[in-house]
């Protein structure tokens, strides 16, 4: 065998010889020998070194196809003249205290940012528990002290993994798309630690982008006082659509004969943007507003609401704001009224989307990358793996195959 290949395919630098190869059981066995110019001594450095024995030590690497690959080499016991000390010549492609390659686990690295861990055992031939040491092991070197200096735009929220475990809470960096803070429960107290961190590294943070949640919003107000608070945008829509179906579920309720039966199933249409409606489906829709005036207020106010985000400066976003909130509190209706007095009492969260024009859309793609990833792996039993892989959640690629 070429000494080139075994340091290209398998990280063997010189010192080590090739001497034979040897099939068992299925494996491939490459047999290696240590050259005497790695018999120096590691307290003096003297090369008055002389062998006391020795032991073989086998380890697992980079499979060839199907087959898995071990080299055995041996690990000659010294003994210096000059000094007197005794110690071991160890291969420097393998780690202490284990059975396989650095360039295996590498490997396993690799695979585990594409697939799951099982599948990554799998194809390296190392066991599962092995796989998840090696990806741990890499991921609190990498991700352990992520630094916090240049962190300026983020987004706070919240995930719920199962009845276990429950809620973690997030801090994504919006500039870079990666969760640079998780931890287990939600509110005021899942973030002391990292608001600590965040004055320790003097962190400039510009803006905060979070749900109309008060719990993170008096968190951060707390901890940063002069930070601006910016409201999603999904997040204000998504509450206006909930009040339009509680709205049209009470007008179902009270309806009777041919006028129940044209609001029954609009539930789509009523929350869906107009843009969005194919032409069959207007006819429905406008038949439903013409008969009920509440539900074409609201719905109207509803697809009004959308347009807050595109006006042309803040003092016209403030305007239309004010405009809004009038006309909606002018309806009477109750869910209306109760959309208005939210929006005002996140009146400045809302309007800092002008000057900060930020959102939880990067937060939510995470959030359903992370369930797909607990799917796959069918929960996480290790807490600390499962942190670990959230901190490093933006290098893997995971996709659902049939």
């Amino acid at each position: 065998m070429s000494q080139s290949l075994l340091y290209h395919a398998f990280g063997v630098r010189d010192g080590y010889e090739y001497r034979s190869t040897s099939y068992e059981k299925g494996e491939v066995q490459f047999h290696l020998v240590v050259q005497d110019d790695l018999f120096v001594c590691p307290i003096c450095k003297s090369c008055h070194v002389i062998r006391k024995g020795g032991r073989e030590r086998s380890l697992q690497t980079v499979p060839i196809g199907m087959k898995a690959v071990f080299l055995v080499t041996e690990v000659p016991k010294c003994e210096c003249k000059d000094c007197g000390a005794k110690f071991e010549i160890s291969p420097h492609f393998a780690s202490a205290y284990v059975h396989y390659t650095e360039k295996l686990a590498a490997y396993a690295n690799v695979l585990s940012r594409l697939m799951t861990i099982s599948d990554a055992a799998e194809l390296s031939g190392l066991s599962w528990d092995t796989v998840k040491d090696i990806v741990k092991q890499r991921l609190k070197k990498d991700y352990e002290h992520i630094p916090f200096k240049g962190l300026k735009n983020l987004s706070i929220d919240e995930i719920y993994v199962g009845r276990k475990r429950k809620f973690y809470t997030l801090v994504l960096d919006l500039d870079s798309g990666r969760i640079v803070w998780v931890c287990r429960g939600r509110g005021k107290a899942a973030l002391q630690g990292f608001w600590r961190r965040v004055r320790k590294c003097k962190a400039k943070i510009q803006a905060v982008a979070m749900d109309m949640s008060g719990a993170y919003w008096a968190a951060v107000l707390e901890a940063l006082p002069k930070v601006k608070v910016v409201f999603d945008r999904f997040h204000i829509i998504k509450l206006m659509n909930e009040k339009l179906d509680d709205l049209r579920r009470d007008l179902v309720r009270e309806a009777e004969g041919t006028l129940k039966m044209e609001i029954k199933g609009t539930r789509y249409l009523l929350l869906s943007r107009m843009d969005n409606l194919k032409d069959d489906q207007l006819p429905k829709l406008e038949k439903a507003l013409k008969l009920n005036e509440p539900l074409f207020a609201a719905w109207y106010l509803k697809e009004e609401l959308t347009l807050l985000w595109e006006q042309t400066s803040y003092k016209s976003m403030e305007h239309f704001l004010r405009q809004w909130c009038a006309r909606a509190m002018d309806t009477g209706i109750r869910q209306l009224a109760q959309m208005a007095k939210t929006l005002l009492t996140h009146w400045t969260g809302i309007l800092n989307w002008w000057v900060n024009p930020i959102n939880n859309g990067k937060m939510e793609g995470t959030n359903n990358k992370i369930k797909t990833l607990t799917r796959q792996a069918y929960g996480y039993r290790d807490e600390d793996f499962f942190i670990l892989k959230l901190l490093g959640l933006h290098e893997t690629r995971y996709q659902l195959v049939g």
